[in-house]
C-alpha cells in the first residue's frame, strides 16, 4: 500500500512538473511566434515602401560613385595647419567626410567623396590652392594624393 501511495504521489508531483515545463515551452513558443510575424510584416512593409518609392522615381544608389576614398598624404605640416586643411576639406562639395591622421613624420586626411581623384584634386586646388599647388603635389595614384608642404 505504501508503495502505491508512494507512486500515485510521485505521478501527481511528475505531472504538475510537467505540466508546468510545458507551459514555460508554450510560452516561448508564442513569443518566437510574435517575433517572427513582426518580421513578415517589417519585410512586406518595406517591399511596399519601395514599390511607393519606385512610383516617384527614387531609385537605389547602386553606383560606388559616392563610396569612393582617396587618402591625402601630406609631408611637413604641423597639427594646426592639418587641422585648418582638414577644415577646409569638411567644406568641400562633393567631399561627404574627412578623416585626419597626426604624425611626426606624416599626415593624412582620407576623404570619402564623389568621383575619381583626379576630380576630387581639381576641386581641392579650387578650395585650397596654397596647399593644393602644383608645385606641391609630390605623387597622385586612384585613390592616393602625396603633398609635400616646405
Amino acid at each position: 500500500m505504501k508503495k502505491i501511495m508512494i507512486i500515485c504521489a510521485g505521478l501527481i508531483l511528475f505531472g504538475f512538473t510537467t505540466t508546468r515545463a510545458q507551459a514555460v515551452l508554450d510560452k516561448i513558443d508564442r513569443a518566437t511566434d510574435k517575433a517572427d510575424r513582426a518580421g513578415h510584416t517589417a519585410d512586406r512593409t518595406k517591399s511596399t515602401g519601395d514599390k511607393i518609392l519606385g512610383f516617384f522615381g527614387k531609385k537605389k544608389n547602386s553606383s560606388s560613385s559616392s563610396e569612393t576614398k582617396t587618402t591625402v598624404k601630406i609631408s611637413g605640416v604641423d597639427f594646426a595647419t592639418l587641422r585648418n586643411i582638414n577644415d577646409k576639406l569638411q567644406a568641400v562639395k562633393g567631399i561627404e567626410s574627412t578623416k585626419m591622421k597626426y604624425g611626426a613624420s606624416g599626415s593624412s586626411i582620407t576623404l570619402q567623396h564623389s568621383g575619381s581623384t583626379s576630380d576630387i584634386l581639381k576641386t581641392l586646388q579650387k578650395a585650397s590652392p596654397e596647399v593644393f599647388a602644383e608645385k606641391n603635389i609630390d605623387g597622385m595614384d586612384d585613390g592616393e594624393i602625396s603633398i609635400k608642404l616646405k
